[in-house]
Formats: structure tokens, C-alpha cells, sequence
């Protein structure tokens, strides 16, 4: 009988508190309140980036060979006459050279003589010409006319194709060195001192120049432009460098990786330091557009669609945010540039979030935020909160 009395006074006991809370007996200061999250309008630079990750390479690469003019990549050439016996090696892979520079000397004896042949080939073609030319002035009937007039065409082509193989093989021979044709580090060494020159690649040399090409996602690729400029970060060397768009690929990357279109975009390094190596990891940040030193807001703070956008607008003093139409600019994830509708020092709302408050909140408390009394109020959070 004890026991149900005693279950009897609490659930009255119970009940009674149910009723206190619905009638307010709580202090209003634990009721739920509002908390705006702002941030003030301020002078900024506003950019709008894209980011995307590549590898670093050589700008330029050479293949030379004896006898032939180095090559714009590293695909084998045609070599001269013969063989070229390699007469001194002055590099080694990893060496940088500056432009100029002999890399490797080699002769090549039967190129030596071929050169005096032809020579010889000039001068035959010289007196076939002269007597060709003579014939032809002493000719008097139309038939002999005829005649001397083809025999004298025809020497004077013997004599030019006489003349253009004298050259070629004179510029064979003048290219008994291998010179560095700009500034670059030597990637491959295939020749050895007294050993025969192969008819491909005797040296390799990359220039000392870097890019990085970039995959760009399909919905980023439109805003690209050549020209723009870019950061390029490289974790293996903790550097920063910057860089500038050089190239876009009119055609997308195969895409069977993911099913994720993309553009190759390669962006030409400036100044890059001497521990830079090609294919070191490179993440890529191109500025697509940029509004330097204008007011802004964060992209939180603005509310509704193009053409008529507008902020809330909190005052320190005020109940409640106003709403305060205003014409912006150039709009990223992170900043809008306000071109009029506010001031520098205008506190705008970013946001709102709850919290339960067991007391009265003093403006300023609790490093910058305040919440205005009411169950409709809010609050003001400095920025940077």
C-alpha cells in the first residue's frame, strides 16, 4: 500500500513540472535562441582559381647526333656517311651546360672525303655548264637550237644539285661537335671516347627551362585563357613557384579513368631553382579572373539569384538583420565583390546557428558573439569567428 502511494506522488510530482515549464516557469534565459554568424564588409582582393595536379617536364629536349642539326625531341635522326669515331666525351648524365657548350667531338674520315668529291663534282658540273653554254650560242639551225637549249638546262641543274650537295655534306662535317644549343641538364650519355658514334641519339639534353601540364576537368576548361597566370606548388622541394598558361588542348585527355573528362593545360615556369627535376608532383592554381583591392564579402553573406541579389545587414544596436539589396561583381566559392549597397565596416550575416542558453548573454561575449533577446533575436559574431 506504501509503495503505491509513493508511485502516486511522483508521477503528480511529475506532472506538476511539466505544467511549470508550459506556464514559463524556467528562466527566459534558458529559452532557444538564435545566433546570426556574421562577418563585416571589407576591402579584399577577390580571385576565382582553378586547381589541378600534373607533373613537371622539360620544356624542350634535344637528340643530337653527329653530323645532323639537333633535333627538337629525342627521336633518332639520320647520321652521315659512315661512321663517326667519337674523339672526346666532356659530359656526363646529370651535368648542366650552358648554351654553346661542346658536349662530345668526333671525326668521320669517309664524310672528310666525300666532302672532296663532291667538291670535284662542282667544279665537272662548272665546265659541263660553260661548255653547254657554248654550244648553245654557237647553234644557227632549229634543231640544234633545240638540242643545245636542253643540253644547256640540264647542266645548269647538274651544277645547282652539285653545289647543294657540296653544302650538305660540308655541314655534315662542320657538326663534328656536339654543342649544346641552349641552356639544359644531359639526360642520356650513348657515346664512349674511341668507340664508334651511333647513327641515333649520341647525347640527350633537356633544357633547363620547365613546364607543367595539368589535367583540367571539362567544366572548368571554359574559363581558361592563354596568358593567365598561375601558382605551381612542388611538395619534393617545398617550393612556391608561379607560372603562366602557355597551352590548352583543344582535344580532351581519354577519359576511361573514372569516366572524368579533362583538358591538358600547360603552364611555362618562371625562374625554377636548380633542385626542380622533371616528373616531380606539381599542384597547379590558375587565376581565371581577379578584382584586386575592392569590397567584399564572404559568399555566405549573399541571398537571392542574379540581377537581384541582396545581404542582411546587422547593425549592433538593432533587434533584428535588414535585408539591403546590392550589385556585385566577380562571385567566387569564398568572396563576391560588392560593387555598391554596402560599406566598408557593414557587418553582414553569413549564417545562423542555435544554442541553448541557461542565462542573460552580454553583447560581445564569448570573443565577439551577442544574441539579441527574444525568441526571435539573434546575435552578432565578429569576424574571423
Amino acid at each position: 500500500m506504501r509503495l503505491k502511494l509513493l508511485a502516486i506522488i511522483g508521477l503528480l510530482f511529475v506532472g506538476g513540472i511539466a505544467v511549470f515549464m508550459t506556464l514559463g516557469g524556467l528562466p527566459s534565459g534558458a529559452a532557444a535562441a538564435t545566433t546570426f554568424l556574421t562577418s563585416t564588409a571589407a576591402v579584399a582582393d577577390v580571385t576565382d582559381d582553378v586547381a589541378a595536379t600534373g607533373a613537371i617536364a622539360s620544356a624542350t629536349s634535344w637528340a643530337l647526333v653527329f653530323g645532323a642539326a639537333p633535333g627538337s625531341t629525342a627521336a633518332s635522326q639520320t647520321g652521315s656517311p659512315a661512321t663517326w669515331l667519337v674523339g672526346e666525351v666532356k659530359v656526363k648524365v646529370g651535368d648542366r651546360v650552358t648554351k654553346g657548350a661542346v658536349l662530345a667531338t668526333a671525326t668521320n674520315a669517309t664524310l672528310r672525303a666525300a666532302v672532296t668529291t663532291a667538291a670535284n663534282g662542282v667544279s665537272t658540273a662548272t665546265i659541263q655548264l660553260a661548255t653547254a653554254q657554248d654550244a648553245r650560242d654557237a647553234a644557227t639551225t632549229t634543231a640544234n637550237i633545240r638540242r643545245t637549249r636542253i643540253d644547256l638546262l640540264n647542266a645548269r641543274d647538274g651544277l645547282a644539285q652539285a653545289k647543294a650537295n657540296l653544302a650538305d655534306l660540308k655541314a655534315q662535317l662542320a657538326r663534328s661537335s656536339l654543342v649544346a644549343p641552349a641552356d639544359g641538364i644531359v639526360t642520356a650519355v650513348n657515346v664512349t671516347t674511341g668507340a664508334e658514334a651511333p647513327t641515333a641519339d649520341a647525347i640527350d639534353l633537356a633544357a633547363a627551362t620547365f613546364q607543367v601540364t595539368a589535367n583540367v576537368v571539362e567544366s572548368d576548361v571554359a574559363t581558361l585563357q592563354i596568358g593567365q597566370a598561375a601558382t605551381v606548388t612542388v611538395a619534393a622541394i617545398d617550393a612556391d613557384l608561379t607560372g603562366t598558361v602557355t597551352a590548352i588542348a583543344p582535344v580532351a585527355e581519354d577519359s576511361s579513368s573514372g569516366g572524368v573528362v579533362s583538358y591538358a593545360a600547360t603552364v611555362a615556369l618562371n625562374a625554377p631553382p636548380a633542385a626542380l627535376r622533371p616528373g616531380m608532383t606539381a599542384d597547379v592554381t590558375i587565376t581565371t579572373a581577379s578584382a584586386s583591392g575592392v569590397l567584399a564579402v564572404p559568399a555566405a553573406a549573399i541571398r537571392g539569384t542574379s540581377g537581384n541579389y541582396n545581404v542582411l545587414v546587422l547593425a549592433a544596436a538593432a533587434g533584428a538583420p535588414e535585408s539591403r539589396p546590392v550589385d556585385v561583381g566577380l562571385m567566387t566559392s569564398s568572396l563576391v565583390e560588392i560593387k555598391s549597397g554596402l560599406n566598408a565596416g557593414d557587418v553582414v550575416v553569413t549564417g545562423t546557428s542555435s544554442q541553448q542558453r541557461a542565462g542573460t548573454t552580454n553583447a560581445n561575449q564569448g570573443g565577439g558573439t551577442f544574441v539579441v533577446p527574444g525568441g526571435g533575436g539573434g546575435g552578432f559574431r565578429g569576424p574571423g569567428n
